[in-house]
């Protein structure tokens, strides 16, 4: 039995999340949405009960869905058959799919409300975060990064879930020539600020224990 989200967090004007714990995966799984209207996207979305879905949708007249990767279709197929919200997801995503999306997109195209899809190969090869200006700047992320711990913070995909962690790193370099101060993610509640900061932060880690890994004693 499907089990549907009943709560919806505002983080930022016109910007929602939501999320629910996987018992097979046991991990966190999240959602989130960003509205310009007329238009609404669902960025790998989990199932909402209707009251929730008024929510998000708000006074929008048309819905989208995006997809971050073909792993995360989600509730997206349910969607589609009961709403007629199609599904977009990157070219890339094609052979992958459990659902085959209505369209497909690719590195920097603009997207419904305004977004535009920044490709971040590695993680797996149709990785995309999509990019907003408003609200100070709010990036979607999909596996790419983390942010399941409190105490640690953003944190990069576990290695061994990630098809080729040195690429996934330098593809999100790629994030920091954007100005913005919040982030999502599709595992962790959405960090609202300083996220380019503590992004940019952890990839100099990440070079820095490499370089220390390189050199020898």
């Amino acid at each position: 039995m499907k089990r549907f989200v009943t709560e919806v967090e505002r983080f930022a004007p016109e910007s929602f999340y939501w999320e629910t714990i996987s018992d097979a995966l046991k991990t966190t799984l999240s959602s989130a949405a960003y509205r310009e209207e007329p238009e609404v996207v669902l960025i790998d979305p989990l199932a909402l009960t209707m009251s929730a879905m008024n929510k998000v949708v708000g006074h929008a007249s048309r819905a989208f869905i995006l997809l971050t990767n073909a792993n995360h279709d989600r509730a997206a197929g349910a969607l589609r058959e009961n709403m007629r919200i199609p599904i977009w997801a990157h070219q890339a995503a094609k052979p992958d799919l459990d659902v085959e999306a209505d369209d497909y997109f690719e590195d920097g195209e603009k997207l419904p409300s305004g977004l535009m899809a920044i490709h971040l190969p590695g993680s797996s090869p149709s990785e995309t975060a999509f990019y907003t200006p408003k609200n100070g700047g709010i990036v979607f992320v999909g596996d790419a990064l983390v942010n399941l711990d409190p105490e640690t913070g953003m944190a990069f995909l576990p290695d061994k879930y990630s098809q080729d962690p040195k690429q996934s790193r330098e593809s999100l370099r790629k994030l920091l020539k954007l100005d913005f101060q919040m982030m999502t993610f599709a595992h962790g509640q959405p960090i609202v600020r300083d996220a380019k900061k503590h992004l940019a932060a952890l990839l100099d880690r990440s070079e820095t224990r490499k370089i220390e890994t390189a050199t020898p004693a």
